[in-house]
C-alpha cells in the first residue's frame, strides 16, 4: 500500500469514528443546551463560530488561497448546500423541538436519512437501483433504529403526537439528504475544508437571521457564562460542527453515500449509550437486540459498497487489458 493510500485509509477511519461517535455526542449536547438557549439560534451561532474558526485554521497552515474567498461560485455553492443542510435540515429540526414530537419520532425520521441520500445519489449520478445487499443494509438499519426508540414511542403514546411537527422532521431529513449530494458537482475550492468553512458560515448566518424573525434573543443574556446550557454549545461547536461536521463533509467527497449515510444509525445507538453513562439515563432492555441490527445493517451497506467497487475495478482491468 502506498504512503497516499494509507494517508487516505486513515483519513476514512478518523472521519467515520468522528461522525458516528461525535454526532452521537451531540445529542446529549442538544438536550442540555435547547433547556436555555433557543434552538436556531444555538445552530446558527454553533456553525458561524466553527466555520470561521476553521477558515483561521486552515489560513494558518497555508491551505486557504486569497482568490478562493472572492470567487462568487464557491459561495454559491455553500449558500444552497449550506442553505438545504443547516437552516432547511438543521434548522426545521431544531425548530420542531418547539412542538410536540417525541424524540423517539424524531430519531425514527431521522434514521430514513439514508433512504434519501442513497435515492438522491442515484438520482444525480443515474446509476438506477443500488445493489440488493446495499438496500437489505438500509432497511435492517432502519428496522434497528425503530427498535432502539419503540420504548419511547409507547412511553410517550402515538396519539399526542403534532403532525405538523412530524413533517417538519421528515422535511429536514429530506433536505439535509439532498444538501448532502447535490452539491458534489458544483464548484468547490481544492480544499474541501475550505469548502465546508463556507457552508458552515453560510448556513450558520441564515439560521441566525431566520433566528432573529422567530426567537426571543433577550432572555440569553441573563444566563451565566458558566452556566452547562454555554459549556454544552461549546461542545456542539466545537466537536458538533467544527470535528463533526468537517469530517462529514470530506466524507461526501470522498466516500459513496451509502456509506456516509450511515451515520444516521449509529448516532441513536451512541447517543443512547451517552445518555445512559452521562445522564443517568436508562436503556431500554431492547437495546441489545438494535445494536446488533444498526450494526448488522452498517456492515451490509459498508460491505456491499466495497464489493460492487471491487467489480467495477476489476471490469476496468479487464477493459484496459
Amino acid at each position: 500500500m502506498s504512503a497516499r493510500s494509507r494517508h487516505h485509509t486513515l483519513m476514512l477511519i478518523a472521519c467515520f469514528a468522528a461522525v458516528y461517535v461525535l454526532w452521537g455526542s451531540t445529542y446529549v449536547g442538544m438536550k442540555v443546551a435547547v433547556q436555555r438557549i433557543p434552538p436556531m439560534l444555538l445552530g446558527g451561532g454553533r456553525f458561524l463560530f466553527a466555520g470561521l474558526c476553521l477558515m483561521t485554521i486552515v489560513a494558518m497552515f497555508g491551505g486557504l488561497q486569497r482568490k478562493w474567498l472572492g470567487e462568487w461560485r464557491y459561495w454559491r455553492t455553500a449558500s444552497i448546500t449550506g442553505g438545504l443542510m443547516m437552516l432547511g435540515g438543521n434548522g426545521l429540526l431544531c425548530a420542531s423541538l418547539q412542538r410536540q414530537v417525541p424524540t423517539g419520532v424524531a430519531a425514527l425520521i431521522v434514521g430514513g436519512t439514508p433512504i434519501w441520500m442513497v435515492t438522491f445519489d442515484r438520482m444525480q449520478t443515474k446509476r438506477g437501483l443500488p445493489s440488493l445487499r446495499v438496500m437489505i443494509g438500509m432497511a435492517i438499519g432502519l428496522l434497528g433504529v425503530a427498535t432502539l426508540v419503540s420504548g419511547s414511542l409507547a412511553e410517550t403514546g402515538a396519539a399526542h403526537v403534532d403532525l405538523i411537527g412530524v413533517l417538519m422532521v421528515l422535511c429536514s431529513s429530506v433536505l439535509w439528504g439532498a444538501g448532502s449530494i447535490v452539491g458534489r458537482p458544483m464548484p468547490q475550492p481544492q480544499n474541501p475544508f475550505v469548502g465546508s468553512a463556507m457552508q458552515m458560515i453560510v448556513g450558520g448566518l441564515l439560521m441566525l437571521a431566520a433566528s432573529a424573525c422567530v426567537e426571543q434573543w433577550a432572555p440569553v443574556a441573563s444566563i451565566p457564562w458558566n452556566d452547562k446550557a454555554w459549556l454544552a454549545a461549546a461542545y456542539l461547536a466545537t466537536f458538533g460542527s467544527l470535528l463533526g461536521f468537517s469530517a462529514y463533509m470530506w466524507l461526501i467527497r470522498n466516500a459513496s453515500a451509502a456509506a456516509v449515510a450511515t451515520y444516521a444509525y449509529v448516532n441513536p445507538l451512541v447517543a443512547m449509550l451517552l445518555g445512559w453513562l452521562l445522564l443517568g439515563e436508562s436503556p431500554h432492555g431492547r437495546t441489545a437486540f438494535a445494536a446488533a441490527f444498526i450494526l448488522g445493517g452498517v456492515v451490509l451497506m459498508q460491505t456491499g459498497r466495497k464489493k460492487r467497487e471491487g467489480e467495477q475495478h476489476a471490469k476496468s482491468q479487464v477493459a484496459a487489458e
